[in-house]
């Protein structure tokens, strides 16, 4: 399965067990890096390998075992995640800069936050203060730009388009209320000054009939209020991220916001 670990014929080989022999070859490890990232419950960068993290020891190299990766590092940063040891939230997504994109890591941060005890602060806090790892970089600029709220990857390549293009910064989750002060629909991303909502609609809106008339209704609700609805799917933005960009331009100057795109 892993080097000399071997298990039963007919055993599922899964990431825990696959973690869980990592260990065995690499003892008093962390698990760290994408497998972390994974052991976490976040989206991002993936890599079917697993990593570990190890002490340096000038007296012993690193094991060398096909399928595994062994980081050596000088101080082990230890948590707990189903009873096996992984780097922290922060810790990961700071590992995770030295082999990423920025659109990549800001999704990987945004989902660290999402599903753990991480915040965008504690992304930052820890990026700013170390000093002379392998990507620190890229992962200062990233953690100022993950964001509370995300739902999905997709969505944070769709912020990151648009900001990265020099559009505005929309919100996340802004909460629209209708005009007796009820909740009327949190779309994915806005411009709230302006009434615009974006929302980015994967494969389950297609999927999921009765996710498809929630989404149809709220869509309506906005519209009543006065708001200007874009939607947005996969394939614009990995097919036409160009158009995208001037969908969203073209409504901000419809809705006589002061900024131009570069």
């Amino acid at each position: 399965m892993l080097g000399s670990v071997y298990v039963a014929a007919g055993v599922a080989v899964s990431l825990r067990l696959r973690a869980e022999a990592a260990l065995l070859i690499a003892p008093g490890g962390v698990l760290s890096h994408h497998t972390a990232l994974a052991l976490w419950g976040a989206s991002g960068p993936a890599d079917e390998r697993v990593h570990v993290s190890v002490r340096q020891d000038p007296t012993r190299s690193a094991p060398r075992v096909r399928g595994l990766v062994a980081h050596q590092v000088r101080e082990l940063d230890r948590w707990t995640v189903n009873g096996l040891p992984v780097t922290s939230p922060e810790r990961t997504f700071l590992d995770l800069a030295g082999g990423s994109d920025l659109t990549s890591l800001v999704i990987a941060g945004d989902s660290l936050v999402r599903r753990t005890p991480a915040t965008p602060e504690s992304l930052s806090a820890l990026a700013e203060s170390t000093v002379g790892a392998r990507g620190i970089r890229l992962a200062r600029q990233a953690a100022r730009l993950v964001r509370a709220g995300v739902d999905s990857p997709m969505e944070t390549h769709l912020r990151l388009l648009l900001v990265l293009a020099g559009l505005p910064e929309p919100t996340v989750g802004h909460v629209v209320l209708d005009s007796d002060g009820g909740w009327l629909a949190a779309p994915d991303l806005a411009y709230p000054e302006l009434e615009i909502a974006i929302e980015y609609d994967g494969a389950h809106h297609l999927t999921d009939a009765v996710q498809w008339q929630r989404d149809i209704r709220r869509r309506e609700n906005l519209e009543r209020a006065g708001w200007l609805v874009r939607v947005v799917t996969a394939r614009d933005l990995l097919a036409a991220p160009n158009t995208v960009i001037a969908r969203i331009t073209t409504d901000l100057r419809a809705r006589h916001h002061p900024h131009r795109a570069a």
